[in-house]
């Protein structure tokens, strides 16, 4: 290896030969370089700090984001070019949503339970016969009745036809905004403006807030891996404003670890209609679902699957009808309504 002089400091070093000016060259390709990602992250942070429409103050919130993701052991490089996908925007209304609005609602003749079309109750037995290896696979492997599996995707999902409104990644990132304090702070107070409907905030909601941050984060990460197991994008998946996605509705953290194959592909696809079949079965068998325990432990199994009594009255009032129509009663009045 020669030896040779620095054109411009006269040191010698070891190396090849430097021509003169190729330093200047050389620094000067750098500078372009560092330039060319500095505008790309200053993008970044015009776009995040930019003040929404509810008034919150400037928060690098992609940046915030980033940061979160890559702490969960993703490669920066990664994360950043899904931050600076101009698909991907934040949006203060999904913190609200979650906090405030996540809660089902009932029935305003009933209020015990949700509302029901009964015309997709009477789908059930048809529905069960459209994919029948799947509810084989549930019943067999998992003791789970097709019954119970179809009453929680008509709640769920009117049995897979419920339009998916939300970009779940966009939630996910949105509600991640919500671990900054001062940022959490000055989206729930931009809401007290007199027209809003949800209540002041309080050491209670802002607790609910920071959970739900972390739980985004988690999801968020999950979100990313799943895509990637299913191969594809992630920015298209569509869901829930709470991020749950597919016929089931899973979560990304939930599907990851019940998700079954339900169709022998040899993958497990939460979009995927018989897989998601199968993968609640495993769910509520793991929760404690038995076609022969007592009442209460059902409804146990059924509220590990959604934390609200008015779900678990509303998807066991279902599975009593769907029985009945497998046992060829008439439909019970109630049903009718």
């Amino acid at each position: 290896m020669k030896c040779c002089r620095d054109a411009r400091s006269g040191k010698t070093h070891r190396g090849g030969y430097v021509w003169p000016g190729a330093r200047a060259l050389i620094v000067a390709l750098a500078a372009s370089m560092v330039l060319i990602a500095s505008d790309a992250y200053s993008q970044m942070r015009a776009e995040s700090a930019s003040v929404p429409a509810g008034g919150a103050p400037l928060l690098d919130a992609k940046l915030f984001v980033e940061d979160l993701l890559v702490s969960k052991g993703h490669k920066r490089t990664h994360i950043r070019s899904l931050m600076l996908d101009p698909r991907l925007t934040i949006d203060n209304e999904f913190i609200i949503k979650n906090l405030f609005h996540s809660a089902p609602r009932p029935s305003a003749k009933q209020p015990e339970y949700m509302e029901v079309d009964p015309k997709l109750i009477k789908r059930g037995p048809q529905f069960v016969q459209e994919h029948t290896s799947a509810f084989a696979l549930a019943e067999q492997r998992f003791g789970v009745s097709p019954e119970i599996i179809t009453a929680i995707l008509i709640i769920e999902t009117k049995l897979g036809h419920y339009p998916m409104k939300y970009d779940v990644f966009r939630a996910y990132a949105s509600l991640c905004t919500a671990l900054d304090a001062e940022y959490l702070d000055s989206v729930l107070k931009s809401h007290q403006d007199g027209s809003s409907s949800i209540p002041a905030p309080d050491e209670e909601v802002y607790e609910k807030a920071r959970k739900k941050g972390a739980w985004a984060v988690n999801e968020l990460s999950c979100l990313i891996e799943l895509a990637a197991q299913v191969g594809i994008d992630p920015m298209t998946i569509r869901g829930s404003f709470a991020g749950a996605l597919g016929p089931a509705q899973f979560i990304p953290s939930s599907f990851i670890k019940y998700g079954v194959d339900g169709n022998g592909d040899g993958r497990r696809n939460p979009f995927d209609m018989d897989d998601a079949i199968a993968s609640i079965g495993n769910y509520l068998k793991l929760s404690g679902w038995k076609e022969d325990a007592p009442l209460e432990k059902k409804r146990q199994a059924v509220w590990a699957y959604n934390h609200y009594t008015i779900y678990v009255n509303t998807v066991m009032m279902v599975y009593d009808r769907l029985k009945g129509l497998k046992d060829r009663e008439p439909l019970p009045e109630a049903a009718q309504r």
